[in-house]
């Protein structure tokens, strides 16, 4: 690509959107005398920030665009995890999206400005020139992160090429995976010297925003060492880092999240220690308080020139003007939390020792107790929200049948069979199809009931397919009617002080289980005591009793404990990843977890997610409003009725090179098994 003489901005997806709102127009044309003035940059730091590839609400393997900016965020990389599920995806979705030529694009602009802009220093002053060759650096290093979590080794340009080059000379291969993220660190360090705390506007990058952003970055490469696998082609390790770097880049992450302590802080703006509603809605608020002081860096958004549509798309069924519930927490998520009934597996216990289901009195009861992140992430049966109420029953028992009366199970336990093969069921539960279209149940009363909730679950699986819908995100000061598409404002939190704790907390952790016990004064393991501590406390959890639970003795296995499908080479690690999964999930986080842990093909093989089914008694119950009817009800935990399956292959801890590149660069050598 040639030195340019004029910088186009094409192809820019919003330019004034950036990582928050910029109020600056981007240019179309503009000549370098205009370009390195204080405008023209605003304009070109705008342009550059809204092309970063933040996995936001409009993240999705939807569409052709890489994966980013699309607009209904459907195929997400939770489907693969077991946070979510939803009706339109049954299987395995690759949500990378083969994010490629726009990353380079935006590697180019970035090297444009940092390769030309010195020359106006003495026009601009060399403070301002440092600042913004920070934050381009800062926006390329982002964008090598998007690349080497995707593919591994990628090619390294960091000049701008000239397009009257030998095409040999355009042809650059790619690089080992720890030269690219050595090279990313590398700009994060400059970024992290020359930036100053504050950003010059709301949206914009800092030191103590990179400082957090490299501790996510060493964090991976870290993990990268330690659990991953080599591919080595002609001498060039393209996927993989020596296992002997692990330590090194581990004390960088510890390091760098230890550098902003005391700069941010966790929401706790309606905490109590003792009103466990109070916290719960304090938890969910901290993701739309704009003033938060545990945002570290987020994308605004704002009517009419720059929206999304995660309300319409997100929230339950009866309270959105569109189609809604693609929000399905599953049940292996919700079991993850404190405060509910479990056996010995760690899953939620509804059945008495006979096999006979246990009778609650009113549809929230099961949850009363539960550690108040779970009310904050996930819409719980009989929630209040939206000044309506989560309307979650899979059908009604009809009149006749006696609450005081045992039921014994439904399906067997781990059964994928339908509920229709239980000869009591058909004519002993009415059931609906379809959330909207509903044949009531006219009880003894004279009042009428709806036999299956407004939110799901159905028969047809057309609502929510877990018995379950999000809160995370959600707007609850929107009225169901004006619940629209491409009507929705919340900024994305692309990174937050919780997951700083957390990348400090497993880096101190891997570093104590594999002989560094002490790091820059610290005692290692207390450390992650602590910080995973302080996150429990502001969730309501049960708080670790000492730094001994965070122990390198085994880790449970599969099914013997909650959490324990949780893969992790030690106990403590184990509880570090659970911990991970409660508090960022839906995140866009623990897809990537996954992958650098190097565990999704072995959790998620041949998966089939569970649910829970509540279901009502006709007998006694009482219509309090359109979606709430008090009553005794029963929960049925099982396998998701649709029995979809998810795989991730082992292929999918890389993503294929896109074959259009290699047609182009024949120097790029494709990653192992496409």
């Amino acid at each position: 690509m040639k030195q340019l003489k004029y910088i186009a901005f094409m192809l820019l997806f919003g330019a004034v959107c950036a990582c928050n709102k910029l109020d600056i127009a981007p240019v179309n044309i503009v000549q370098d005398k205009d370009l390195f003035t204080d405008a023209g940059m605003q304009a070109y730091m705008a342009a550059l920030y809204s092309r970063m590839p933040i996995e936001d609400f409009k993240y999705s393997a939807g569409d052709g665009t890489e994966g980013f900016n699309t607009w209904n965020q459907i195929a997400l990389p939770m489907l693969n995890t077991g946070e979510n599920a939803n009706r339109n995806n049954g299987g395995f979705v690759n949500p990378a999206r083969g994010y490629w030529k726009s990353g380079y694009q935006v590697i180019r602009y970035s090297n444009y400005l940092i390769e030309n802009l010195p020359a106006y220093a003495a026009s601009l002053t060399q403070p301002k020139v440092d600042k913004w060759i920070a934050e381009a650096r800062f926006i390329r290093a982002f964008t090598y992160f998007a690349l080497v979590k995707r593919y591994g080794g990628v090619p390294i340009t960091s000049q701008v090429q000239a397009l009257n080059a030998n095409v040999e000379e355009l042809q650059i291969p790619r690089s080992s995976e720890q030269e690219v993220y050595d090279f990313i660190l590398a700009d994060l360090d400059y970024a992290i010297t020359n930036m100053n705390e504050a950003s010059e506007q709301k949206g914009r990058v800092n030191k103590n925003i990179a400082a957090a952003f490299k501790s996510r970055v060493a964090l991976f490469a870290g993990s990268k060492a330690r659990y991953g696998t080599q591919y080595v082609v002609d001498g060039i390790m393209l996927n993989g880092i020596p296992a002997a770097k692990a330590n090194d880049y581990f004390k960088l992450s510890f390091q760098a999240a230890k550098m902003i302590e005391g700069k941010y802080s966790l929401y706790k703006k309606t905490w109590s220690p003792t009103d466990k509603i109070a916290s719960a809605n304090n938890y969910a608020a901290l993701f739309l308080d704009t003033e938060s002081p545990e945002t570290i860096f987020s994308k605004g958004y704002s009517f009419v020139e720059n929206v999304h549509s995660f309300d319409a798309v997100y929230s339950p069924p009866h309270m959105t003007s569109t189609y809604g519930d693609r929000f399905n927490p599953t049940l292996d998520y919700v079991e993850l939390f404190d405060g509910l009934p479990k056996n010995s597996r760690g899953e939620i216990q509804t059945t008495k020792p006979d096999g006979t289901y246990i009778v609650y009195d009113y549809v929230e009861q099961l949850f009363e107790n539960c550690e108040p992140r779970l009310r904050g992430t996930v819409l719980l049966p009989g929630q209040a929200f939206k000044g309506l109420r989560t309307d979650l029953r899979r059908g009604t028992f009809i009149e006749s049948i006696d609450p005081a009366t045992p039921i014994q199970k439904l399906v067997p336990e781990g059964s994928t069979a339908a509920y229709s093969s239980n000869p009591f069921y058909n004519p002993n539960v009415k059931q609906a199809g379809t959330w909207n279209s509903q044949v009531p149940i006219v009880l003894s009363t004279g009042q009428s009931i709806n036999p299956t909730g407004l939110d799901g679950p159905t028969s047809s699986n057309n609502a929510t397919v877990t018995g379950f819908h999000g809160r995370k995100y959600l707007n609850p000061n929107v009225s169901a009617a004006l619940t629209k598409l491409h009507e929705s404002t919340q900024s994305w939190i692309e990174i937050r002080y919780a997951e700083v704790l957390l990348n400090r907390a497993e880096a101190a952790l891997e570093l104590a289980q594999h002989g560094v016990n002490n790091l820059d004064g610290v005692d290692l393991q207390n450390d992650a005591f602590v910080q995973i501590n302080a996150i429990r406390e502001r969730a309501g959890a049960v708080l670790l009793t000492d730094q001994g639970e965070l122990s390198a003795g085994a880790a449970l296995a599969p099914g013997t404990g909650v959490g324990s499908y949780v893969l992790a080479p030690t106990r403590g690690l184990q509880l570090v990843r659970i911990e991970r999964r409660k508090e960022l999930a839906f995140e866009h986080k623990l897809w990537w977890d996954m992958l650098r842990w190097r565990t999704a093909d072995l959790e998620v093989n041949s998966r089939i997610w569970r649910k829970l089914n509540p279901f009502l008694f006709a007998k006694g119950s009482v219509p309090e409003a359109p979606d709430y009817v008090k009553g005794k009800y029963i929960f049925d935990a099982r396998l998701e009725e649709r029995n979809s399956r998810f795989t991730v292959a082992t292929k999918y801890y890389y993503e294929a090179i896109p074959g259009a590149e290699i047609a182009a660069n024949p120097k790029l050598k494709q990653n192992e098994q496409y």
